[in-house]
């Protein structure tokens, strides 16, 4: 087993692959390229960064934005309707802002460097967002939102796994409709990473709105935790609550 942690994107990246076979200096070699895409990919979608794609593009200096852009700008349109609006990048300060959306997508290409070299297993983690290349499933566990050094959950991940909230970042996550975040905490498993990534936010900020749309769509399942402490889940969301005290 190889991991790798690598500071991109405002957060860190974790990286962990199992060789099966491969030899040591390929597997570094992947993880080269995996790393060198997450850093190009911010340079084009930070919304901190004056010269890249996505400030530009807020500044109204992109006509024609590039087919990376146009991709994502796809996928949150679509992220959009699936969360009825509750993850909604059009309404942030200063427009368009796919970050709870991007991370996630940047991870999966990521994990496609790995898988396309041929890796067989491995977990990658920005921050929070975690995806895995399928055959695989690994047991995680979710940081408890009010008490330090404790899990909430230890969720099993075979394909995406996403987690949002203000328990960190304090409130950094902006209400479409209005008003503060819901939850301290948001999870969403299964799909694929960047709809779970959108989810999340979308479920810490709209709650039990929201978690009635995780509930509705199919291959996801989620929880949040409120303000007041309270945890509400999907009916198949699994906690791991047998797993927590081992992990």
């Amino acid at each position: 087993m190889i991991t790798r942690a690598e500071p991109v994107m405002g957060t860190v990246v974790s990286f962990l692959v199992e060789r099966d076979g491969l030899a040591d200096d390929a597997v570094e070699g992947l993880l080269d390229e995996a790393c060198a895409e997450l850093h190009r990919l911010d340079d084009r979608f930070s919304a901190w960064k004056p010269a890249s794609e996505l400030s530009r593009l807020r500044r109204g200096e992109v006509t024609t934005p590039s087919a990376l852009m146009r991709e994502v700008i796809e996928l949150s349109e679509i992220a959009r309707a699936m969360t009825a609006g509750y993850f909604d990048p059009w309404s942030l300060p200063g427009g368009f802002d796919p970050t709870g959306l991007v991370k996630g997508w940047a991870a999966e290409r990521a994990l496609a460097v790995l898988a396309e070299g041929g890796v067989a297993a491995a977990l990658v983690n920005a921050g929070g967002d975690i995806c895995v290349i399928p055959g695989t499933t690994y047991d995680v566990g979710v940081q408890h939102p009010s008490v330090r050094d404790a899990l909430c959950a230890v969720i099993r991940v075979d394909a995406a796994a996403a987690t949002s909230g203000v328990y960190e970042r304090g409130e950094h996550l902006c209400h479409p409709f209005g008003g503060q975040a819901t939850a301290v905490s948001a999870t969403v498993v299964g799909g694929r990473l960047a709809i779970a990534d959108a989810f999340a936010t979308a479920l810490a900020v709209g709650g039990i709105d929201v978690l009635d749309l995780v509930e509705s769509t199919p291959g996801l399942e989620g929880f949040f935790i409120t303000r007041d402490g309270v945890l509400a889940q999907t009916s198949a969301m699994d906690l791991g609550r047998d797993r927590i005290a081992s992990a």
